[in-house]
């Protein structure tokens, strides 16, 4: 099997560690079955603590380096983790700061990707598509087997494609997730509501209309399982991470055990995420990948290799295109920039936020994974000083990649008291 660029390649030196989103989330007991416990992904040597002092060997990285740990300082953020792509190769790996205290955030750290899970569901799906398991146009409410929408008051399909586009119509931005005490709920009956959690997910405006929905993930998973028989899970991992090599990725549930292998989360007050270090998510399609940085760069290197020179090893070059087209984006936020397109997504989970961009014609990008809701104020941050370094070709976040992913998209930060819904969107 044809390996992706940058898989198997050796991390440069690290930079000298400082203190080191999104709407929705994971899985549950999914179609009667229990929820199974995912063992702990990471090996000892992923474990190992980043030596301090260990240098950058270009001065670009030193340069991110140095504004990562002043941006970590300034917003109180306690661990990233982030890879920087140069021609379509993972060429510098980095973690900073903390998991918990004590615990340092290395390169095999697990973070949750929170809405950045969202282009590995499309993507799954258009691989299960490229298969003959589903058919992207096909009106996904008529799919469904285990659940059914009530009748509708519209004229005309709403296909798995238009779902994950945020075109379906449907309500529900993104989700609080659930505590480790909490009993987690099927997937059945997450789509028809669950008290002080999400509404009834519906299609509540006009099909076609672009309104930024994570419930539509919701219905597009429901309507995947129902045609194929597997667990969504199942189909990511043999569809997606499987040939990417991403070894240390997973959209299953982490349980308390797991904690030596991830990222706890953090709330802005700095106080830990209750309930356990982290919220589980059992809206699966909507944001619930736990994965490293370098991992989530191997799976933007081959989206941006299948976009631009149709060698990518998950998807052929014209279902990325129509994937990344501009004008009806699927899973992605895009812009047009100086000589082709960029490509990326926001992500916020309580306690996490996370952003990656790539630049498919030049094969350049970056992803970065934080446990702080404070993580949204360093991603942009360091988006453009990596942007800068690396002399990125573009006219700057003026035309409207977040405009365009997450017009409204709802970052979700959850108080004990309630939930209030943040919305933010780029200039």
């Amino acid at each position: 099997m044809k390996m992706p660029a940058g898989a198997g390649r050796r991390d440069p030196p690290l930079a000298s560690p400082a203190r080191g989103d999104d709407t929705a989330a994971r899985p549950g007991t999914l179609g009667g079955m229990r929820p199974r416990a995912v063992p702990i992904l990471v090996g000892l040597g992923l474990l190992l603590a980043v030596a301090p002092g260990a240098g950058a060997e270009e001065d670009h990285y030193r340069a991110i380096a140095a504004a990562v740990e002043a941006s970590m300082e300034e917003h109180g953020v306690p661990g990233v983790s982030i890879a920087v792509i140069e021609d379509y190769e993972v060429t510098w790996v980095a973690a900073f700061g903390e998991s918990e205290p004590g615990r340092p955030a290395t390169r095999g750290t697990l973070f949750q990707a929170a809405s950045l899970t969202k282009p590995v569901a499309s993507v799954t799906a258009a691989a299960a598509a490229g298969e003959g398991l589903i058919d992207l146009e096909a009106d996904a409410l008529a799919m469904t087997i285990s659940w059914r929408h009530p009748e509708p008051w519209w004229e005309g399909p709403v296909t798995l494609r238009m779902l994950l586009a945020h075109r379906g119509g449907v309500n529900v931005s993104g989700f609080p997730g659930y505590s480790l005490q909490e009993d987690l709920p099927e997937l059945e009956r997450i789509l028809d509501g669950v008290l002080d959690k999400n509404e009834p997910i519906r299609v509540t405006s006009q099909p076609g209309e672009r309104v930024y929905s994570g419930g539509g993930y919701l219905i597009a998973q429901m309507a995947i399982e129902d045609r194929t028989g597997e667990r969504f899970e199942d189909l990511v991992d043999r569809l997606v991470l499987a040939p990417l090599g991403m070894t240390s990725s997973t959209m299953d549930l982490l349980w308390p055990e797991g904690r030596p292998a991830v990222a706890v989360g953090y709330r802005a007050d700095g106080s830990e995420v209750a309930g356990g270090g982290w919220h589980q998510y059992p809206e699966t399609a909507a944001g619930s990948l736990w994965t490293t940085a370098a991992d989530y760069a191997l799976f933007v290197i081959d989206v941006m290799r299948s976009y631009e020179t149709g060698d990518g090893v998950v998807l052929d070059r014209d279902t990325a295109r129509l994937l990344l087209d501009p004008d009806f984006a699927v899973g992605f936020g895009i812009s047009l920039e100086q000589g082709g397109i960029a490509i990326g997504h926001r992500g916020a989970n309580e306690g996490y936020r996370s952003e990656f961009i790539g630049l498919p014609r030049i094969g350049d990008g970056v992803v970065i994974l934080t446990n702080s809701d404070t993580g949204d104020r360093l991603t942009p941050e360091i988006v453009d000083v990596v942007a800068a370094e690396l002399s990125w070709p573009w006219t700057g976040w003026s035309t409207p990649l977040w405009a365009f992913i997450l017009m409204v998209m709802g970052l979700v930060v959850l108080t004990l008291g309630g939930a209030e819904l943040v919305r933010r969107l780029r200039a």
